[in-house]
Protein backbone atom coordinates (compact mmCIF):
# COMPACT_ATOMS: atom_id res chain seq x y z
CA UNK A 1 0.00 0.00 0.00
CA UNK A 2 2.35 1.83 0.96
CA UNK A 3 4.16 1.86 -2.28
CA UNK A 4 1.26 2.44 -4.13
CA UNK A 5 1.25 5.77 -2.49
CA UNK A 6 4.44 6.74 -3.23
CA UNK A 7 4.29 5.62 -6.70
CA UNK A 8 1.45 8.16 -7.30
CA UNK A 9 2.77 10.71 -5.53
CA UNK A 10 5.89 10.55 -7.96
CA UNK A 11 3.79 10.29 -10.60
CA UNK A 12 1.63 13.66 -9.70
CA UNK A 13 4.70 15.43 -9.21
CA UNK A 14 6.26 14.52 -12.47
CA UNK A 15 3.34 15.75 -13.88
CA UNK A 16 2.69 18.66 -12.61
CA UNK A 17 6.90 19.28 -13.43
CA UNK A 18 6.16 18.76 -17.08
CA UNK A 19 3.01 21.18 -16.92
CA UNK A 20 3.68 24.91 -18.31
CA UNK A 21 4.12 27.41 -15.73
CA UNK A 22 4.16 30.92 -16.81
CA UNK A 23 4.53 34.04 -14.72
CA UNK A 24 1.89 36.73 -15.87
CA UNK A 25 0.45 40.07 -14.18
CA UNK A 26 -2.13 38.52 -12.87
CA UNK A 27 0.30 36.00 -10.83
CA UNK A 28 1.44 32.48 -11.97
CA UNK A 29 -0.37 30.47 -14.59
CA UNK A 30 -0.65 26.87 -15.18
CA UNK A 31 -0.80 24.96 -18.48
CA UNK A 32 -0.61 21.33 -20.23
CA UNK A 33 0.63 19.55 -22.84
CA UNK A 34 -1.02 18.32 -25.78
CA UNK A 35 0.17 14.96 -26.36
CA UNK A 36 -0.91 14.16 -29.75
CA UNK A 37 -0.02 18.17 -31.04
CA UNK A 38 3.50 18.47 -29.29
CA UNK A 39 2.72 22.16 -27.96
CA UNK A 40 1.47 23.84 -24.53
CA UNK A 41 -2.46 24.81 -24.03
CA UNK A 42 -3.65 27.43 -21.41
CA UNK A 43 -7.36 27.62 -21.25
CA UNK A 44 -9.85 30.12 -19.55
CA UNK A 45 -7.44 32.70 -18.75
CA UNK A 46 -10.03 35.61 -17.26
CA UNK A 47 -8.63 38.64 -19.15
CA UNK A 48 -11.16 40.47 -17.41
CA UNK A 49 -13.17 40.67 -14.55
CA UNK A 50 -17.03 40.01 -14.05
CA UNK A 51 -19.75 41.26 -16.50
CA UNK A 52 -22.95 40.17 -15.36
CA UNK A 53 -25.24 42.16 -12.60
CA UNK A 54 -24.60 46.09 -12.63
CA UNK A 55 -21.40 45.28 -15.45
CA UNK A 56 -23.75 43.54 -17.72
CA UNK A 57 -23.33 46.19 -20.61
CA UNK A 58 -20.76 48.39 -19.67
CA UNK A 59 -16.77 48.40 -20.93
CA UNK A 60 -14.97 45.08 -19.11
CA UNK A 61 -13.37 45.92 -15.74
CA UNK A 62 -9.88 44.86 -14.77
CA UNK A 63 -9.28 41.17 -15.00
CA UNK A 64 -9.17 39.36 -11.43
CA UNK A 65 -5.86 38.66 -9.52
CA UNK A 66 -4.34 35.09 -8.95
CA UNK A 67 -3.55 34.22 -5.09
CA UNK A 68 -2.03 31.21 -5.76
CA UNK A 69 -0.87 28.93 -9.00
CA UNK A 70 -4.14 29.49 -11.62
CA UNK A 71 -4.52 26.10 -13.41
CA UNK A 72 -5.60 27.03 -16.99
CA UNK A 73 -7.21 23.69 -17.85
CA UNK A 74 -10.81 24.61 -18.11
CA UNK A 75 -11.44 24.79 -22.43
CA UNK A 76 -15.10 24.69 -22.18
CA UNK A 77 -15.96 27.81 -21.22
CA UNK A 78 -18.52 29.74 -23.77
CA UNK A 79 -19.97 33.03 -23.79
CA UNK A 80 -23.85 33.16 -23.02
CA UNK A 81 -25.64 33.10 -26.20
CA UNK A 82 -29.56 32.28 -27.34
CA UNK A 83 -29.75 29.50 -29.34
CA UNK A 84 -33.24 27.13 -30.16
CA UNK A 85 -32.58 24.44 -27.72
CA UNK A 86 -32.32 27.92 -24.92
CA UNK A 87 -29.64 29.66 -22.90
CA UNK A 88 -25.99 28.18 -24.00
CA UNK A 89 -22.85 29.14 -21.63
CA UNK A 90 -22.18 31.87 -19.07
CA UNK A 91 -22.20 35.38 -18.90
CA UNK A 92 -18.86 35.54 -16.88
CA UNK A 93 -16.94 34.32 -20.07
CA UNK A 94 -14.23 36.64 -20.40
CA UNK A 95 -11.53 34.43 -20.98
CA UNK A 96 -8.79 33.86 -23.80
CA UNK A 97 -6.56 30.58 -24.66
CA UNK A 98 -3.48 30.44 -25.58
CA UNK A 99 -1.69 27.21 -27.64
CA UNK A 100 2.47 27.91 -28.14
CA UNK A 101 4.93 25.12 -29.07
CA UNK A 102 7.72 27.16 -27.05
CA UNK A 103 7.50 29.19 -24.10
CA UNK A 104 11.19 31.04 -24.83
CA UNK A 105 10.80 31.92 -28.19
CA UNK A 106 9.59 34.93 -29.48
CA UNK A 107 7.12 33.71 -32.15
CA UNK A 108 4.72 35.94 -34.48
CA UNK A 109 0.98 36.11 -32.67
CA UNK A 110 -2.02 35.17 -33.96
CA UNK A 111 -5.40 36.19 -32.66
CA UNK A 112 -8.60 34.47 -33.69
CA UNK A 113 -12.05 35.96 -33.25
CA UNK A 114 -15.00 33.64 -34.25
CA UNK A 115 -18.59 34.34 -34.38
CA UNK A 116 -21.66 34.58 -36.72
CA UNK A 117 -24.19 37.34 -37.05
CA UNK A 118 -22.79 38.49 -33.33
CA UNK A 119 -24.75 35.93 -31.87
CA UNK A 120 -23.04 32.61 -31.60
CA UNK A 121 -19.32 31.46 -31.09
CA UNK A 122 -18.47 27.59 -31.30
CA UNK A 123 -14.52 27.43 -29.51
CA UNK A 124 -15.55 23.53 -30.33
CA UNK A 125 -15.03 23.36 -34.21
CA UNK A 126 -11.69 24.59 -34.69
CA UNK A 127 -8.30 23.35 -34.49
CA UNK A 128 -4.61 25.87 -34.77
CA UNK A 129 -2.59 23.24 -35.21
CA UNK A 130 -1.59 24.22 -38.29
CA UNK A 131 -0.20 27.15 -37.94
CA UNK A 132 1.32 26.38 -34.45
CA UNK A 133 3.44 24.01 -36.59
CA UNK A 134 4.79 27.07 -38.40
CA UNK A 135 6.16 27.90 -34.96
CA UNK A 136 3.20 30.84 -34.21
CA UNK A 137 1.30 31.69 -30.89
CA UNK A 138 -2.28 31.48 -31.05
CA UNK A 139 -5.01 33.05 -28.73
CA UNK A 140 -8.68 32.51 -29.38
CA UNK A 141 -10.84 35.34 -27.56
CA UNK A 142 -14.28 35.03 -25.57
CA UNK A 143 -16.42 38.10 -25.80
CA UNK A 144 -19.85 38.95 -25.45
CA UNK A 145 -22.62 38.35 -27.94
CA UNK A 146 -26.28 38.80 -28.74
CA UNK A 147 -27.47 41.95 -26.72
CA UNK A 148 -24.42 40.89 -23.44
CA UNK A 149 -22.25 42.20 -25.54
CA UNK A 150 -24.18 44.46 -28.11
CA UNK A 151 -26.85 46.75 -26.29
CA UNK A 152 -26.72 50.05 -27.09
CA UNK A 153 -29.02 52.72 -25.42
CA UNK A 154 -26.53 55.61 -25.43
CA UNK A 155 -26.97 55.60 -21.86
CA UNK A 156 -24.11 55.31 -19.14
CA UNK A 157 -25.40 51.88 -18.12
CA UNK A 158 -25.80 50.64 -21.75
CA UNK A 159 -23.38 52.65 -24.00
CA UNK A 160 -22.53 50.06 -26.56
CA UNK A 161 -20.12 48.15 -28.21
CA UNK A 162 -19.39 45.87 -25.18
CA UNK A 163 -18.04 42.89 -27.15
CA UNK A 164 -15.69 45.16 -29.06
CA UNK A 165 -14.42 46.48 -26.16
CA UNK A 166 -14.05 42.75 -24.62
CA UNK A 167 -11.83 41.95 -27.30
CA UNK A 168 -9.87 45.31 -26.79
CA UNK A 169 -9.31 44.77 -23.53
CA UNK A 170 -8.08 41.27 -24.89
CA UNK A 171 -5.40 42.43 -26.67
CA UNK A 172 -4.42 44.95 -23.97
CA UNK A 173 -3.57 41.29 -21.84
CA UNK A 174 -1.64 39.66 -24.77
CA UNK A 175 0.03 43.13 -24.88
CA UNK A 176 1.55 43.06 -21.35
CA UNK A 177 1.78 39.04 -20.97
CA UNK A 178 1.86 37.34 -23.88
CA UNK A 179 5.78 37.28 -24.53
CA UNK A 180 6.14 35.04 -21.34
CA UNK A 181 4.16 32.27 -23.41
CA UNK A 182 6.88 32.36 -26.45
CA UNK A 183 5.18 35.22 -28.39
CA UNK A 184 6.19 38.74 -29.73
CA UNK A 185 3.56 41.49 -28.60
CA UNK A 186 5.19 43.47 -31.53
CA UNK A 187 3.95 41.54 -34.28
CA UNK A 188 0.33 40.52 -33.42
CA UNK A 189 -1.99 39.36 -36.19
CA UNK A 190 -5.84 39.94 -35.71
CA UNK A 191 -8.18 37.46 -37.77
CA UNK A 192 -11.71 36.84 -37.81
CA UNK A 193 -14.82 35.42 -39.76
CA UNK A 194 -18.20 36.26 -40.38
CA UNK A 195 -19.02 39.12 -37.61
CA UNK A 196 -15.88 37.70 -36.34
CA UNK A 197 -14.59 39.60 -39.58
CA UNK A 198 -16.63 42.86 -39.43
CA UNK A 199 -15.15 42.90 -35.25
CA UNK A 200 -11.62 42.69 -36.88
CA UNK A 201 -12.78 45.80 -39.25
CA UNK A 202 -14.04 47.64 -36.69
CA UNK A 203 -11.19 47.41 -34.31
CA UNK A 204 -8.33 48.10 -36.90
CA UNK A 205 -10.19 51.63 -37.32
CA UNK A 206 -10.33 52.77 -33.42
CA UNK A 207 -7.83 54.39 -31.99
CA UNK A 208 -8.74 52.34 -29.00
CA UNK A 209 -6.91 49.79 -30.57
CA UNK A 210 -3.76 51.58 -31.95
CA UNK A 211 -0.63 49.65 -31.08
CA UNK A 212 -2.15 46.63 -30.22
CA UNK A 213 -2.61 44.93 -33.78
CA UNK A 214 -0.14 44.78 -36.64
CA UNK A 215 -1.94 43.04 -39.37
CA UNK A 216 -5.63 42.11 -39.96
CA UNK A 217 -7.43 39.22 -41.89
CA UNK A 218 -10.84 39.12 -42.72
CA UNK A 219 -13.15 36.23 -43.83
CA UNK A 220 -16.25 36.41 -45.34
CA UNK A 221 -17.12 40.07 -43.36
CA UNK A 222 -16.60 43.66 -43.58
CA UNK A 223 -17.25 46.75 -41.05
CA UNK A 224 -19.10 48.15 -44.69
CA UNK A 225 -21.08 45.10 -44.33
CA UNK A 226 -25.18 46.10 -43.80
CA UNK A 227 -25.22 44.08 -40.76
CA UNK A 228 -21.69 45.11 -39.25
CA UNK A 229 -23.48 48.27 -37.67
CA UNK A 230 -26.79 48.69 -35.90
CA UNK A 231 -28.94 51.37 -37.84
CA UNK A 232 -31.75 51.37 -35.42
CA UNK A 233 -30.31 50.24 -31.79
CA UNK A 234 -32.51 51.97 -29.54
CA UNK A 235 -35.67 50.20 -31.73
CA UNK A 236 -34.65 46.90 -30.87
CA UNK A 237 -33.80 47.04 -27.76
CA UNK A 238 -37.25 48.91 -27.05
CA UNK A 239 -38.55 46.02 -29.00
CA UNK A 240 -37.23 43.54 -27.01
CA UNK A 241 -38.20 45.31 -23.93
CA UNK A 242 -41.91 45.13 -24.84
CA UNK A 243 -41.87 42.26 -25.32
CA UNK A 244 -40.82 41.37 -21.75
CA UNK A 245 -43.47 43.86 -21.02
CA UNK A 246 -40.93 46.65 -20.00
CA UNK A 247 -43.18 49.43 -21.88
CA UNK A 248 -43.04 53.06 -21.92
CA UNK A 249 -39.74 53.20 -20.01
CA UNK A 250 -36.54 56.01 -21.16
CA UNK A 251 -33.54 54.38 -21.88
CA UNK A 252 -31.70 54.46 -18.37
CA UNK A 253 -34.52 52.86 -17.11
CA UNK A 254 -34.78 50.25 -19.88
CA UNK A 255 -30.98 49.73 -19.47
CA UNK A 256 -31.28 49.03 -15.62
CA UNK A 257 -34.53 46.64 -16.04
CA UNK A 258 -32.34 44.61 -18.75
CA UNK A 259 -29.12 44.36 -16.53
CA UNK A 260 -31.39 42.57 -13.54
CA UNK A 261 -33.29 40.58 -16.21
CA UNK A 262 -32.95 36.89 -16.04
CA UNK A 263 -30.22 35.46 -18.29
CA UNK A 264 -32.35 32.75 -19.29
CA UNK A 265 -35.33 34.66 -19.34
CA UNK A 266 -33.12 37.24 -21.64
CA UNK A 267 -31.97 34.61 -23.76
CA UNK A 268 -35.31 33.07 -24.28
CA UNK A 269 -36.93 36.68 -25.57
CA UNK A 270 -34.28 36.72 -28.17
CA UNK A 271 -35.44 33.96 -30.28
CA UNK A 272 -38.31 34.80 -32.01
CA UNK A 273 -37.25 37.83 -33.37
CA UNK A 274 -37.05 37.72 -37.42
CA UNK A 275 -35.09 40.11 -39.86
CA UNK A 276 -34.46 40.16 -43.43
CA UNK A 277 -32.51 43.33 -44.81
CA UNK A 278 -29.46 41.96 -43.53
CA UNK A 279 -29.39 43.12 -39.85
CA UNK A 280 -28.38 41.75 -36.72
CA UNK A 281 -30.32 42.11 -33.85
CA UNK A 282 -27.69 43.37 -31.64
CA UNK A 283 -24.49 44.60 -33.03
CA UNK A 284 -21.65 47.07 -32.96
CA UNK A 285 -22.95 50.94 -32.82
CA UNK A 286 -21.69 53.84 -33.90
CA UNK A 287 -21.44 55.88 -29.94
CA UNK A 288 -22.43 59.23 -28.79
CA UNK A 289 -18.92 59.55 -26.82
CA UNK A 290 -20.82 59.13 -23.55
CA UNK A 291 -17.95 57.29 -21.95
CA UNK A 292 -15.18 59.30 -23.49
CA UNK A 293 -12.11 57.31 -22.70
CA UNK A 294 -14.16 54.09 -23.81
CA UNK A 295 -15.69 54.74 -27.37
CA UNK A 296 -14.47 52.61 -29.76
CA UNK A 297 -16.31 53.71 -32.39
CA UNK A 298 -17.92 56.99 -32.82
CA UNK A 299 -17.99 57.51 -36.71
CA UNK A 300 -19.60 55.90 -39.65
CA UNK A 301 -16.65 53.03 -40.98
CA UNK A 302 -16.81 54.61 -44.73
CA UNK A 303 -15.89 57.89 -43.37
CA UNK A 304 -13.11 56.31 -40.95
CA UNK A 305 -12.03 54.74 -43.89
CA UNK A 306 -11.76 57.78 -46.52
CA UNK A 307 -10.37 60.43 -43.86
CA UNK A 308 -7.24 57.90 -43.48
CA UNK A 309 -7.52 58.32 -39.49
CA UNK A 310 -7.16 54.47 -38.68
CA UNK A 311 -4.26 51.96 -38.19
CA UNK A 312 -2.50 51.63 -41.82
CA UNK A 313 -1.72 47.74 -41.17
CA UNK A 314 -1.25 44.89 -43.86
CA UNK A 315 -4.75 44.10 -44.35
CA UNK A 316 -6.21 40.69 -45.94
CA UNK A 317 -9.45 40.50 -46.61
CA UNK A 318 -11.17 36.94 -48.72
CA UNK A 319 -14.53 35.88 -49.49
CA UNK A 320 -16.09 32.08 -50.57
CA UNK A 321 -17.57 32.58 -53.90
CA UNK A 322 -21.12 31.05 -52.61
CA UNK A 323 -21.49 33.51 -49.57
CA UNK A 324 -24.89 33.39 -49.91
CA UNK A 325 -25.17 29.82 -48.38
CA UNK A 326 -25.30 31.63 -44.42
CA UNK A 327 -29.26 31.97 -45.61
CA UNK A 328 -29.61 28.51 -46.97
CA UNK A 329 -31.78 27.26 -43.93
CA UNK A 330 -33.79 29.89 -43.91
CA UNK A 331 -34.96 28.84 -47.51
CA UNK A 332 -35.04 25.04 -46.63
CA UNK A 333 -36.79 25.43 -43.42
CA UNK A 334 -37.97 29.15 -42.42
CA UNK A 335 -39.99 29.65 -45.85
CA UNK A 336 -37.70 32.51 -46.67
CA UNK A 337 -38.16 32.09 -50.90
CA UNK A 338 -41.98 32.34 -50.20
CA UNK A 339 -41.55 35.32 -48.35
CA UNK A 340 -38.78 36.91 -50.49
CA UNK A 341 -41.33 36.10 -53.61
CA UNK A 342 -44.22 37.98 -51.63
CA UNK A 343 -42.61 40.93 -49.86
CA UNK A 344 -39.44 41.48 -51.58
CA UNK A 345 -39.06 44.77 -50.85
CA UNK A 346 -38.21 43.25 -47.03
CA UNK A 347 -35.18 42.09 -48.02
CA UNK A 348 -33.49 45.29 -49.57
CA UNK A 349 -30.91 45.96 -46.88
CA UNK A 350 -30.64 48.62 -44.37
CA UNK A 351 -27.98 50.72 -46.00
CA UNK A 352 -29.42 51.70 -48.73
CA UNK A 353 -31.65 54.93 -48.40
CA UNK A 354 -34.84 54.29 -50.59
CA UNK A 355 -37.46 54.29 -48.63
CA UNK A 356 -38.90 57.84 -49.24
CA UNK A 357 -37.16 58.29 -52.74
CA UNK A 358 -40.18 59.24 -55.65
CA UNK A 359 -38.56 56.42 -58.05
CA UNK A 360 -38.34 53.48 -54.72
CA UNK A 361 -40.09 50.94 -56.48
CA UNK A 362 -38.29 51.26 -59.76
CA UNK A 363 -34.74 50.91 -58.33
CA UNK A 364 -36.30 47.88 -55.84
CA UNK A 365 -37.79 46.01 -59.62
CA UNK A 366 -34.16 46.57 -60.39
CA UNK A 367 -32.35 45.07 -58.10
CA UNK A 368 -34.93 41.82 -58.90
CA UNK A 369 -34.90 42.24 -62.21
CA UNK A 370 -30.85 42.04 -61.63
CA UNK A 371 -30.96 38.46 -59.78
CA UNK A 372 -33.98 37.14 -60.86
CA UNK A 373 -35.06 38.21 -64.25
CA UNK A 374 -39.04 37.79 -64.68
CA UNK A 375 -38.99 34.73 -62.76
CA UNK A 376 -40.39 33.63 -59.51
CA UNK A 377 -38.26 33.10 -56.40
CA UNK A 378 -39.11 29.75 -55.58
CA UNK A 379 -36.86 26.57 -55.48
CA UNK A 380 -35.96 26.97 -59.31
CA UNK A 381 -34.28 29.54 -58.76
CA UNK A 382 -31.83 28.91 -55.48
CA UNK A 383 -29.01 29.61 -57.08
CA UNK A 384 -30.27 32.96 -57.70
CA UNK A 385 -31.49 33.42 -54.06
CA UNK A 386 -27.99 32.54 -52.92
CA UNK A 387 -26.31 34.89 -54.83
CA UNK A 388 -28.34 37.77 -53.71
CA UNK A 389 -27.77 37.07 -50.07
CA UNK A 390 -24.03 36.20 -50.40
CA UNK A 391 -23.78 39.64 -52.21
CA UNK A 392 -25.75 41.70 -50.10
CA UNK A 393 -24.33 40.19 -46.85
CA UNK A 394 -20.74 39.70 -47.66
CA UNK A 395 -19.32 39.78 -51.04
CA UNK A 396 -19.96 43.38 -51.63
CA UNK A 397 -19.09 44.88 -48.92
CA UNK A 398 -15.82 43.01 -48.87
CA UNK A 399 -14.92 44.27 -51.95
CA UNK A 400 -16.23 47.49 -51.33
CA UNK A 401 -14.35 47.82 -48.05
CA UNK A 402 -11.12 46.69 -49.30
CA UNK A 403 -10.59 48.70 -52.14
CA UNK A 404 -11.87 51.59 -49.64
CA UNK A 405 -8.99 50.79 -47.55
CA UNK A 406 -6.31 50.68 -50.19
CA UNK A 407 -7.36 53.72 -51.79
CA UNK A 408 -6.05 55.52 -47.95
CA UNK A 409 -3.82 53.41 -46.43
CA UNK A 410 -0.05 53.13 -46.68
CA UNK A 411 0.09 49.61 -46.16
CA UNK A 412 -0.29 47.39 -48.49
CA UNK A 413 -4.22 45.82 -48.58
CA UNK A 414 -4.99 42.53 -50.75
CA UNK A 415 -8.01 40.76 -51.60
CA UNK A 416 -8.62 36.77 -52.61
CA UNK A 417 -11.97 35.03 -53.62
CA UNK A 418 -12.39 31.06 -52.40
CA UNK A 419 -13.53 28.98 -55.59
CA UNK A 420 -11.98 25.45 -54.46
CA UNK A 421 -14.60 22.86 -53.01
CA UNK A 422 -12.48 20.08 -52.56
CA UNK A 423 -13.58 16.83 -50.22
CA UNK A 424 -14.92 19.39 -47.24
CA UNK A 425 -17.67 20.82 -48.77
CA UNK A 426 -18.87 17.24 -48.68
CA UNK A 427 -20.23 18.38 -45.31
CA UNK A 428 -22.78 20.18 -46.37
CA UNK A 429 -26.18 19.38 -44.66
CA UNK A 430 -29.13 20.69 -46.78
CA UNK A 431 -29.31 18.19 -49.10
CA UNK A 432 -32.32 19.48 -50.75
CA UNK A 433 -30.36 22.76 -52.13
CA UNK A 434 -27.97 21.75 -54.11
CA UNK A 435 -24.25 23.39 -53.39
CA UNK A 436 -22.33 24.45 -56.59
CA UNK A 437 -19.22 26.70 -54.73
CA UNK A 438 -17.93 26.83 -51.33
CA UNK A 439 -20.30 27.81 -48.88
CA UNK A 440 -20.18 29.99 -46.07
CA UNK A 441 -16.97 29.19 -43.94
CA UNK A 442 -15.75 26.49 -46.33
CA UNK A 443 -12.41 27.95 -46.25
CA UNK A 444 -11.98 27.06 -42.65
CA UNK A 445 -11.43 23.71 -43.42
CA UNK A 446 -8.49 24.33 -44.82
CA UNK A 447 -6.81 26.64 -42.17
CA UNK A 448 -8.75 25.20 -39.00
CA UNK A 449 -8.76 21.41 -39.60
CA UNK A 450 -5.46 19.40 -39.73
CA UNK A 451 -7.41 16.34 -40.68
CA UNK A 452 -7.89 16.76 -44.70
CA UNK A 453 -7.81 14.29 -47.46
CA UNK A 454 -4.90 13.89 -49.50
CA UNK A 455 -6.26 15.16 -52.32
CA UNK A 456 -6.92 18.98 -50.18
CA UNK A 457 -3.23 18.87 -49.08
CA UNK A 458 -2.01 20.80 -52.10
CA UNK A 459 -4.79 23.69 -51.17
CA UNK A 460 -4.07 23.59 -47.42
CA UNK A 461 -0.46 24.32 -47.60
CA UNK A 462 -1.02 26.61 -49.96
CA UNK A 463 -3.29 28.99 -47.63
CA UNK A 464 -1.34 27.86 -44.36
CA UNK A 465 1.96 28.55 -46.03
CA UNK A 466 0.49 32.62 -47.64
CA UNK A 467 -1.45 33.25 -43.80
CA UNK A 468 1.89 32.43 -42.06
CA UNK A 469 4.03 34.32 -44.36
CA UNK A 470 1.95 37.35 -44.05
CA UNK A 471 1.15 36.80 -40.22
CA UNK A 472 5.09 37.02 -39.69
CA UNK A 473 6.28 39.20 -42.32
CA UNK A 474 3.40 41.34 -43.35
CA UNK A 475 3.47 39.99 -47.21
CA UNK A 476 1.78 36.68 -47.61
CA UNK A 477 4.45 35.98 -50.75
CA UNK A 478 6.88 33.57 -50.77
CA UNK A 479 10.08 32.29 -53.32
CA UNK A 480 8.98 30.45 -56.51
CA UNK A 481 4.90 31.22 -55.28
CA UNK A 482 2.38 33.02 -57.63
CA UNK A 483 2.80 36.59 -56.84
CA UNK A 484 -0.40 38.03 -55.08
CA UNK A 485 -0.57 41.81 -55.25
CA UNK A 486 -1.96 44.24 -53.67
CA UNK A 487 -4.54 46.37 -54.63
CA UNK A 488 -3.48 49.99 -56.44
CA UNK A 489 -5.27 52.53 -56.77
CA UNK A 490 -5.01 51.65 -60.85
CA UNK A 491 -5.46 48.19 -60.72
CA UNK A 492 -7.75 46.02 -58.44
CA UNK A 493 -5.76 42.93 -57.94
CA UNK A 494 -6.67 39.91 -56.28
CA UNK A 495 -6.07 36.37 -56.35
CA UNK A 496 -8.68 33.31 -57.12
CA UNK A 497 -8.12 29.77 -55.74
CA UNK A 498 -9.96 27.66 -57.45
CA UNK A 499 -9.98 23.89 -58.76
CA UNK A 500 -11.49 20.81 -60.44
CA UNK A 501 -12.22 17.55 -59.99
CA UNK A 502 -10.30 15.27 -62.63
CA UNK A 503 -11.16 12.19 -60.90
CA UNK A 504 -13.36 10.78 -57.76
CA UNK A 505 -10.52 11.44 -55.55
CA UNK A 506 -7.87 13.51 -57.13
CA UNK A 507 -8.43 17.49 -57.22
CA UNK A 508 -6.27 19.79 -59.20
CA UNK A 509 -5.75 23.36 -57.80
CA UNK A 510 -5.11 26.75 -59.12
CA UNK A 511 -3.98 30.36 -57.61
CA UNK A 512 -4.45 32.63 -60.21
CA UNK A 513 -3.67 36.43 -60.21
CA UNK A 514 -6.76 38.38 -61.23
CA UNK A 515 -8.28 41.83 -61.37
CA UNK A 516 -11.67 43.68 -61.18
CA UNK A 517 -13.16 40.93 -59.02
CA UNK A 518 -16.93 40.54 -60.29
CA UNK A 519 -16.76 43.45 -62.36
CA UNK A 520 -20.80 43.18 -63.28
CA UNK A 521 -22.19 43.04 -60.08
CA UNK A 522 -19.79 45.48 -58.11
CA UNK A 523 -20.57 48.08 -60.98
CA UNK A 524 -24.43 47.40 -60.53
CA UNK A 525 -23.99 47.57 -57.02
CA UNK A 526 -21.37 50.55 -56.78
CA UNK A 527 -23.74 52.76 -58.65
CA UNK A 528 -26.64 52.01 -56.02
CA UNK A 529 -23.98 52.99 -53.35
CA UNK A 530 -23.02 56.15 -54.84
CA UNK A 531 -26.67 56.99 -55.24
CA UNK A 532 -28.38 55.87 -52.72
CA UNK A 533 -26.16 54.52 -49.87
CA UNK A 534 -27.18 55.90 -45.64
CA UNK A 535 -24.29 55.44 -43.54
CA UNK A 536 -25.23 54.84 -39.96
CA UNK A 537 -25.27 57.28 -37.79
CA UNK A 538 -24.50 57.84 -33.58
CA UNK A 539 -26.84 56.53 -31.41
CA UNK A 540 -28.81 59.86 -30.10
CA UNK A 541 -28.28 61.13 -26.94
CA UNK A 542 -30.71 60.71 -24.29
CA UNK A 543 -29.57 64.55 -23.52
CA UNK A 544 -30.00 65.88 -26.93
CA UNK A 545 -33.38 64.03 -27.07
CA UNK A 546 -34.83 65.96 -23.52
CA UNK A 547 -33.32 69.07 -24.91
CA UNK A 548 -34.82 68.79 -28.32
CA UNK A 549 -38.44 67.83 -26.94
CA UNK A 550 -38.19 70.58 -24.60
CA UNK A 551 -37.55 73.13 -27.57
CA UNK A 552 -40.55 71.51 -29.31
CA UNK A 553 -42.57 71.85 -26.48
CA UNK A 554 -41.49 75.50 -25.74
CA UNK A 555 -41.70 76.30 -29.86
CA UNK A 556 -45.46 74.78 -29.91
CA UNK A 557 -46.14 77.16 -26.59
CA UNK A 558 -45.53 80.44 -28.25
CA UNK A 559 -47.71 79.37 -31.33
CA UNK A 560 -50.24 78.44 -28.72
CA UNK A 561 -49.75 82.07 -27.19
CA UNK A 562 -49.13 84.35 -30.71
Amino acid sequence: MLTCVVVCVLAAVAHAQNNPQVNTTQGWIEGSVVPEGNYYAFYGIHYAGSVSGKNRFKAPPPPPTYPGVFHAIDSSVVCAQPTSRGLVGVEDCLTLDIFTSNLSASQPVLVWIQGEEFTTSDPTLNSFKNFIDEKIVVVKINYRLSIFGFLCLGVEQAPGNAGLKDVVQGLKWINKNIAGFGGDPNNIALFGHGSGAAMVDLITLSPMAENLVHKAIVQSGSALSPGAIAYDPVGYAEALGAKLEYTEKSRPELAKLLSNTDVSLLAGALTDFELFNNTALFAPCIENNIDVNNTILSDAPINILRSGNYSHIPYIAGYTNKEGTIRAFEAAYNQWLDKMQANFEDFIQVDLNITSNSNKTRIINSIREFYFSQRNINMETIEDYLDYHGDTMILVSTIRGAWERALTSRAEVRLYEFAYRGSYNSDWTLPQIPLTGVRHGGVLNFLLNYDLKPNDKTMMQWLITRYSSFIRTGSPNKPNSVEWLPIRSNAFNYLLYSGEEVSANVSVAYESPRTDPHQQRMTFWNDKYINFYKAPAPVSSVGRITALLFIVALCQVLINFL
